[in-house]
């Protein structure tokens, strides 16, 4: 990676950062397909990991009041737990094409699911689903990196509050995410060439999460979330035209 692609890089993480700390989601899903114009998507993988992971601990500590509100997490996690292992495991010998594809069609699911209506659940067919559907998540989460299209549709169903709905999807990605470092950790895929653009997006997520934190007050998430389909949409038609 020369230094023009890392400048670009660490700019992206910064509206990332941004976006995440307001919205609770969106690092991943901007940063990763940014990092797989340049580098493998697993070695994307290996580098976003200990940035999204940093963002989600503190969101979970800012949210921790929240924890009894959260309805079904727990056995959503338990899913998840099982899912990032496996899928993990499975990003090591998937070929970078087909992982390419599943990217994007979790970046299309993501821009299309957020214009839908969605109907809350009922409280036992929440209970029943939570943890296949937190299996599904984590395997997309230690596959692609991303399982926000499918965490955070999830817990909108459930009828979750504003923050307590921040508090639940980083508790997800903060668990799922720990299990994928640590799968990437044991498998040696933290190779020396990826140590510096990792951990060079560790302080704009600390920079960046009071400045969301502040933001999510004040202005509209709607707003967020118009740019961060934007930056899908370009990073999606990159990773199609590099596969053709």
């Amino acid at each position: 990676m020369t230094t023009a692609e890392l400048a670009v890089i660490l700019g992206v993480a910064v509206i990332a950062a941004l976006i995440k700390s307001t919205t609770g989601m969106g690092y991943p899903l901007i940063v990763v397909p940014a990092l797989a114009l340049f580098i493998d998507v697993i070695d994307a993988l290996v580098v976003v990991a200990p940035a999204n992971l940093v963002l989600n601990a503190l969101l979970v500590r800012k949210g921790w009041s929240h924890r009894g509100d959260a309805q079904t997490l727990n056995r959503f996690l338990a899913g998840g737990v099982v899912g990032a292992i496996g899928g993990s495991l499975a990003a090591q010998w998937i070929p970078d094409a087909a992982v390419r594809v599943i990217l994007v069609g979790v970046i299309v699911a993501f821009v299309v699911g957020r214009h839908r209506e969605v109907s809350s659940l009922t409280s036992d067919r929440a209970e029943m689903l939570a943890i296949p559907v937190g299996a599904v998540a984590g395997v997309f989460q230690g596959a692609a990196g991303i399982s926000g299209p499918i965490v955070s549709p999830w817990f909108l169903r459930v009828g979750l509050s504003r923050d307590p709905f921040v508090y639940a999807i980083a508790t997800a990605f903060a668990l799922t995410g720990a299990l994928q470092i640590g799968v990437f950790a044991v498998s040696g895929l933290f190779v020396a060439d990826l140590i510096f653009p990792s951990l060079a997006q560790i302080p704009i997520a600390l920079a960046m999460a009071p400045v969301g934190a502040r933001l999510r007050e004040a202005i509209p998430v709607d707003r967020f979330e118009q740019i961060v389909v934007m930056i899908l949409a370009a990073s999606a038609i990159s990773l199609v035209a590099r596969m053709l």
